[in-house]
């Protein structure tokens, strides 16, 4: 969908939990540079610096959530809680399940090549749509719209389980985008029965993916996942 029209912003406004005093903001949050191109009498606007604003405030907004929901937390603990809710592919995952892709605009050759469901794609509008709420309504509209999507991951943070959510996303991203299900494997372990460190690899066919070291099999499992998840950002960024 390129052309958005009353009814599709109410939506998007809807869904986003924000009123646009200025639907321009929206309207460059959601235009690729592609769309830009081939539309420059009518569209003003693409959303790469928003990316950028998005970034920051969505960066600002979780650690301070992250900061007061977990008082006890040491400095790294928080650091892992961060890095499971602020990555492309957790990012990516937020977009579809709110329903968003189908509103970007992009050029004719993005919608051919299959950009509109890249995980890249996905998170940068999201980063936007935060900026947009962001210069429309301020920062504790756009505070309040982070913290109403984010919060159910943000909970699921409480729990070990929450915090292993990597393996999860990177399931999902490798069955989606390679058609692979990740294994995990034992490849050392050392200290004394009671206190023994494990380093588990991850591995995507029979290429490791990424390896991570924890006070258990799971914690290094988790780790590895999200190793993984980083490089995989890595690849598809520099295709991208």
């Amino acid at each position: 969908m390129n052309d958005i029209f009353g009814q599709e912003l109410r939506e998007i406004e809807e869904i986003l939990g924000h009123t646009f005093g200025d639907t321009c903001h929206l309207l460059n949050a959601l235009t690729r540079r592609s769309f830009w191109h081939e539309n420059r009498e009518s569209c003003r606007e693409h959303k790469e610096r928003l990316e950028f604003l998005g970034d920051a405030v969505l960066g600002l907004v979780i650690a301070d959530i992250l900061y007061q929901e977990f008082p006890e937390d040491e400095e790294g603990e928080l650091q892992k809680k961060r890095a499971s809710l602020v990555n492309r592919a957790a990012l990516a995952q937020l977009m579809r399940q709110l329903g968003l892709s189908g509103f970007i605009r992009m050029g004719r050759g993005d919608e051919i090549s299959g950009c509109r469901n890249r995980d890249s794609i996905l998170a940068d509008t999201l980063e936007a749509l935060i900026a947009a709420v962001y210069l429309d309504g301020g920062f504790d509209r756009a505070a309040h719209m982070i913290q109403k999507h984010f919060y159910p991951m943000i909970r699921r943070c409480s729990t070990r389980e929450g915090i292993d959510d990597c393996k999860s996303v990177l399931q999902e991203r490798a069955q989606a985008r390679l058609g692979i299900t990740p294994t995990y494997e034992v490849v050392d372990q050392w200290g004394e029965e009671h206190q023994k460190t494990f380093s588990v690899a991850v591995y995507l066919g029979s290429e490791m993916a990424g390896l991570g070291t924890g006070k258990n099999k799971r914690e290094a499992a988790q780790n590895a996942a999200r190793q993984a998840l980083i490089r995989m950002d890595q690849s598809f960024q520099a295709r991208d």
